[in-house]
């Protein structure tokens, strides 16, 4: 055994060593220890659902922005289908301190729903630009009826959403099996 302090060989046995004094413990005591801190059960952080929820909800609130944003000043939106599936997973991990299942079903049902939401508040902003005369909310509740009339073209429509949630599909993947592969 060698002394931690000075370097001296130390016989086994000693609880000292002889030149320099320093107590020393025996190597069986640090495998003890060292056995016990590798052995030790290390828990999962505790999950707060709630704070979890509202970190989701701010994550795909971001998300959301990100494609009415990038929409409106005329890109491509579908990578931000992407942006919204990590921001939601992301969110619910950084406040929920956790990700368990039960969180990842509350993200993917946020990541189902926000894309809808955020296509058609786009298309919304969209009327209210040719028409002053409609608020948000009327222009929300018109959009079938522009479909209908085919001021808006039903495969716009639907190829819009559909490319947010295939980004937001590959988003959520990527993101879920990096949160499980730490």
């Amino acid at each position: 055994m060698i002394c931690k302090n000075c370097g001296t060989t130390i016989p086994e046995g000693n609880t000292t060593c002889a030149f320099c004094g320093q107590a020393v413990s025996q190597p069986n005591d640090d495998r003890a220890t060292i056995k016990a801190q590798a052995t030790a059960i290390v828990e999962p952080p505790v999950e707060n659902m709630v704070f979890g929820i509202v970190g989701a909800v701010l994550g795909a609130v971001l998300g959301a922005i990100c494609i009415i944003f990038f929409a409106q000043i005329g890109y491509v939106v579908s990578i931000s289908g992407a942006v919204l599936s990590v921001c939601t997973l992301k969110g619910y991990k950084l406040l929920g301190k956790h990700l368990s299942k039960k969180g990842i079903i509350i993200c993917l049902i946020l990541i189902l729903i926000t894309p809808f939401i955020a296509a058609n508040i786009d298309w919304a902003l969209q009327i209210m630009e040719h028409s002053s005369k409609y608020s948000l909310f009327d222009a929300l509740s018109i959009i079938p009826v522009y479909i209908e009339a085919g001021a808006i073209e039903m495969s716009d429509y639907i190829i819009n959403i559909l490319m947010i949630y295939g980004f937001a599909a590959l988003g959520a993947f990527d993101s879920i099996k990096e949160l499980f592969s730490k």
